[in-house]
């Protein structure tokens, strides 16, 4: 039940209220409003009635809940729910940011990755110590040894962790090493350790089950706030559904719906949601587009020799390359994420242009864009404070249309960087030299490339935007028939076989970036 006091009722009138409903076993959530106050009434009031609570003089009127969830609701506690994690409010206008590997594997590791991260946009770490897995044999974490490294690469990131606990008996060292504790699907209906995660005011970050309802999701909440600790963000992680393609099933229609029903922040994870890497750039648009106050994502250094979840994990590279699309899609909302000093360049992870960024930029934040007209947008519209684009190659000469933009008086050459082009012929893997009919790639490293081409007659040259985004597609189209001329990078990067290396016609091959900035 929830009572609705008078306006203007006195202290006395109130407590008098309070005692009474206390005598008959209940406990009080108070609410104070700007103009009203609301008394929320926790456990079983099946014993009373609207009517005879609204004889009392304080009272003006009383609506029954009819839902079993009581702390969590929304009913209950109108306005949203803020959580402070050291400098970030979970629930406010920043978006939440949470990003790392699935496992903690060395120091060295989740040091590099939290740095990289940070870089990028990420406010808060995340990785596993003790992990639940469904098979016995499968790698199991570092135990306390991976929470005080999280916490070691925490701080020298300067982020806050979040780690998952799996059994009560740890909570003490949770308490001390992480500053968010995450309880995974398979323990949203662990109980008994609900109740003791309630006993503690460290925030909790709840994910829905596999198969649970949104109300069995909240009605898991109460355990954990019936017992003192209001401080609960919820997790949208996938359920299972009939569908086969994805690990899981991204139901992203449970934000808006937990955003109405409940008060308390809730996060979307769209590495798990799907157990693809190539999905969690969209679908983070995609829940940051529902309301969606943040998001977990998987990032891992090699997500190839990943000890844990390698599929779904991002590299950094890729997690940079995302993190500014997200920025505009959270200022849609209204939402903010906060980037570093940002690097645009033509391409996508795994590209020549990305090279030269790193190289160049290696403790910025960098971000690709598809067209060369794209990263001049970017830098003279302050989306990003530098540009890096090719400029002359040796063996195919200048590009035109660089050569063009670069003649706008507001842009200005402040750097110049040479790369050796070592180009590849790759497809996917199984895939034979003979079976090739389509060879997607950049025009400039079709040209680069034109004795090799000369062997392959019967194949249809396509050109693409560049020569990552022509890899990236002929990992999606995955047959083999196809085949693209891509960097060693970009094959690593998107699981592609190496047919054929440095098909390029010259070895003293390089090409010549510019790094310019608005005026």
């Amino acid at each position: 039940m929830i009572i609705v006091l008078k306006h203007g009722v006195t202290e006395e009138q109130t407590n008098s209220l309070k005692e009474w409903l206390s005598g008959k076993g209940l406990d009080i959530c108070p609410i104070y409003g700007a103009e009203k106050t609301v008394l929320g009434l926790v456990g079983d009031t099946s014993h009373l009635s609207a009517d005879e609570i609204g004889m009392h003089e304080a009272v003006e009127k009383v609506l029954k809940v009819m839902e079993p969830y009581k702390k969590a609701n929304r009913k209950f506690h109108p306005e949203n729910t803020v959580i402070k994690v050291k400098n970030l409010e979970i629930g406010g206008k920043e978006l939440a940011i949470i990003a790392g590997p699935c496992s903690v594997e060395s120091e060295e590791q989740i040091i590099q990755i939290a740095l990289q991260v940070k870089k990028a946009g990420a406010n808060m770490l995340r990785g596993g110590a003790f992990k639940p897995r469904t098979s016995p044999y499968s790698f199991q974490g570092l135990r306390a040894e991976g929470l005080i490294l999280l916490k070691r690469a925490g701080e020298a990131a300067g982020l806050p962790i979040v780690s998952e606990i799996t059994n009560p008996n740890y909570i003490e060292l949770f308490d001390q090493y992480v500053d968010v504790i995450q309880v995974g699907a398979r323990n949203m209906q662990n109980f008994e350790l609900l109740k003791e995660l309630g006993r503690i005011k460290k925030p909790v970050l709840l994910k829905r089950g596999f198969a649970n309802t949104l109300e069995e999701l909240l009605m898991a909440c109460e355990y954990i706030m019936s017992e003192g600790n209001p401080n609960v963000i919820l997790c949208e992680r996938g359920i299972r559904t009939h569908e086969t393609y994805t690990r899981n099933t991204l139901d992203l229609s449970a934000v808006p719906a937990l955003k109405r029903i409940s008060h308390l922040p809730v996060l979307v994870d769209p590495s798990h949601g799907t157990g693809i890497s190539w999905m969690v750039e969209p679908l983070s648009k995609a829940a940051i587009a529902v309301g969606a106050d943040g998001l977990i994502i998987e990032v891992h250094n090699n997500p190839s020799k990943a000890l844990s979840d390698g599929p779904q994990s991002i590299t950094p590279s890729q997690f940079s390359y995302i993190m500014p699309k997200l920025k505009e899609y959270a200022a849609l909302e209204g939402r903010s994420i906060s980037i570093p000093h940002t690097v645009a360049y033509a391409g996508t992870p795994g590209s020549f242009a990305n090279e030269a960024a790193e190289k160049t930029y290696p403790d910025s934040a960098h971000t690709g864009f598809e067209r060369f007209e794209d990263v001049f947008w970017a830098v003279l519209n302050k989306k990003a404070e530098i540009g890096i684009v090719p400029y002359e190659n040796t063996l195919a000469g200048k590009v035109a249309e660089v050569e063009e933009l670069l003649n706008n008086k507001n842009i200005e050459i402040i750097d110049r960087i040479k790369i050796k082009i070592r180009q590849m012929l790759v497809a996917p893997s199984g895939t034979e030299l003979s079976s090739i009919r389509k060879i997607y790639s950049h025009p400039k490293a079709i040209e680069q490339c034109s004795k090799f081409l000369s062997t392959m007659p019967d194949c249809r040259i396509i050109p693409y935007s560049t020569t990552s985004a022509a890899a990236m597609t002929v990992a999606a189209l995955n047959d083999k028939c196809s085949a693209a001329i891509a960097s060693e990078t970009a094959a690593r990067l998107y699981k592609l076989s190496t047919l054929k290396e440095d098909i390029q016609d010259d070895e003293n091959n390089y090409t010549e970036f510019v790094v310019f900035r608005a005026k």
